[in-house]
């Protein structure tokens, strides 16, 4: 019974801090979980708990006879910046900035507890769960774009080895079907330029160094002295190269069966089965190459001479005896952890409250009631509307596209895609990453002056763009809550500014495009004329 009450009297505390911290992250934990669950590039984020459950199992023993060294001061200064980090996340709607503060608050936990030597004993769990944290999109398009266009280059490489005709445009692949006279378009997708295998792979890097490092008495606190780290890094960079090379060869296989057997090698289960085998394929050239690097580190460990290695040794010794002899038992006061349940507590029961709080609702128009008619420029046709699986990439609102002729006969087309709220992660798509993707090219690049009937002015991008025969003229901007702005990184900072101040983050990415012809200059001059049309009548529909 006694030994019963100590159990209990020794767990509660943990339990309420753990209680607490899932208080104030509730949000956080169920956003992470449903991109776990539904985004394909980082649905290891599944298993990652379950394999730092058990590093953490596997190392308790030295976890536990480690020497504790209580930091309060450190470690709380390390919480309290976790949590501002939470609540400056919340108000500016950047998940990101939120998951890396739960990171960072458990972090500071481990040093406000136990200090910070127990913490470099845990550095790979904390890695792994850093690694399951999803990206900012802007960051990830300029990391998926390269990877697309790697890939689309090294497949076109292959595909025509096997001596199959084949034209790539950015990260579009256009082959002739033998036989036929229709090309087959193969588009170089996320899905297949390794972006969502690297981001598994850069994990299954991680986990398998770990696990096939060499055996020493202090396990994971090593582990980052040792060759073993070297190893680890540069196993980590090469998943990189393996992920586009496996998946080009997925889209080289995919590029030969579609010469001999036309649209259906692209619609068939193989096509489907073919993803599995990326994963398998580039797991297994990552164990050869980490199988390749233990070789090396340990010949390079055994050229060291036994007097370095001794000295070595030596100086590690003494390190730690002088250690023993300077740290003084850490003392774990109910004081201080009451602290911390109350701090947990009180941000829990703030952060829930403002993440309940929700936006400021926005009357506006639906994009669709756009006018017919911008001052000499009418509509020509009907909206054009994308796929449902471009639909489910780009996130919008609401969107519309549509061309517009003046009389001597300029055709132009406008796009605009409004987000309600960009506090679930869905933001704009830049056309510097979007278009290149399609075969286009970028150049010329300026920034240009709008000036609206109604006295507005302002600065928007342009840039000369070509495909093949095609010459365009293009003008973007990002437009809302009354700001007008060419960059988008000033546009993510205005909207964190405005979702603080305003309780918005609406907003939209307006584009415009025109054919160069004969005469660049007045393309452009045509191109900033509906460019200021929409702008003036845009207040309705994107809202100040």
């Amino acid at each position: 019974m006694n030994s019963l009450e100590l159990n209990i009297k020794n767990l509660w505390k943990p339990l309420a801090i753990v209680a607490a911290l899932a208080f104030l992250y509730a949000n956080v934990l169920l956003k992470l979980g449903r991109d776990w669950w539904t985004d394909e590039n980082y649905s290891h984020g599944l298993l990652v708990p379950f394999v730092i459950g058990f590093i953490v199992w596997t190392e308790f023993g030295e976890l536990k006879n480690a020497r504790r060294k209580p930091q309060f001061w450190i470690g709380g200064a390390v919480i309290i910046a976790a949590i501002l980090m939470l609540f400056g996340g919340s108000l500016g709607a950047e998940l990101f900035t939120q998951r890396v503060s739960m990171v960072l608050v458990c972090a500071g936990i481990v040093v406000y507890f136990f200090g910070a030597r127990l913490l470099r004993l845990l550095v790979v769990p904390f890695a792994l769960l850093l690694l399951s944290i999803p990206i900012p999109q802007i960051i990830f398009n300029k990391i998926a774009f390269p990877l697309q266009i790697w890939a689309s280059q090294a497949a076109v490489w292959g595909i025509r080895l096997f001596e199959v005709p084949t034209l790539r445009k950015g990260n579009v692949i256009e082959i002739l079907p033998r036989g036929a006279t229709q090309i087959i378009a193969l588009e170089v997708v996320e899905a297949c330029s390794g972006i969502r295998s690297l981001m598994t792979l850069v994990t299954l890097a991680l986990i398998l160094a770990y696990f096939t490092g060499e055996k020493k008495e202090s396990g994971a606190g090593k582990f980052g002295r040792s060759a073993d780290f070297w190893r680890t890094v540069i196993l980590m960079f090469s998943a990189i190269p393996i992920a586009v090379l496996t998946n080009a060869a997925r889209v080289t296989a995919t590029g030969v069966t579609t010469y001999y057997y036309g649209k259906k090698a692209t619609e068939s289960a193989w096509h489907e089965a073919s993803g599995w085998l990326v994963y398998v394929a580039a797991l297994a050239l990552l164990i050869a190459v980490n199988a390749g690097l233990k070789t090396v580190f340990r010949r390079i460990n055994a050229a060291k001479s036994p007097k370095n290695s001794a000295a070595d040794f030596a100086f590690a010794e003494n390190e730690c005896e002088t250690e023993n002899r300077s740290s003084a038992r850490g003392f774990q006061t109910k004081f201080a952890a009451y602290v911390l349940i109350a701090v947990l507590l009180c941000g829990g029961i703030f952060i829930n409250w403002f993440e309940r709080r929700g936006e400021t609702e926005i009357a506006r128009k639906s994009l669709s009631e756009i006018p017919q008619t911008l001052g000499d420029w009418r509509q020509k046709g009907s909206e054009i509307r994308f796929g449902e699986q471009t639909e489910s990439v780009l996130r919008v609102s609401d969107y519309t596209m549509r061309e517009y002729f003046t009389a001597d006969n300029r055709l132009a087309n406008i796009y605009v895609g409004y987000y309600a709220s960009q506090r679930t992660g869905a933001t704009y798509h830049s056309p510097q990453n979007c278009l290149p993707g399609a075969g286009w090219t970028m150049r010329e690049p300026e920034l240009v002056e709008i000036k609206t009937a109604g006295g507005k002015t302002f600065n928007a991008n342009r840039y000369i763009i070509e495909n093949g025969v095609y010459k365009e003229v293009m003008i973007y901007w990002y437009q809302g809550r009354g700001r007008f702005e060419a960059s988008e990184y000033r546009d993510k900072i205005n909207t964190v500014f405005d979702s603080v101040v305003r309780r918005r983050s609406d907003g939209a990415m307006v584009r415009v495009m025109t054919s160069v012809g004969a005469d660049e200059e007045k393309a452009t001059a045509s191109a900033i004329n509906l460019s200021a049309l929409l702008a003036e009548r845009l207040d309705e529909f994107v809202p100040e």
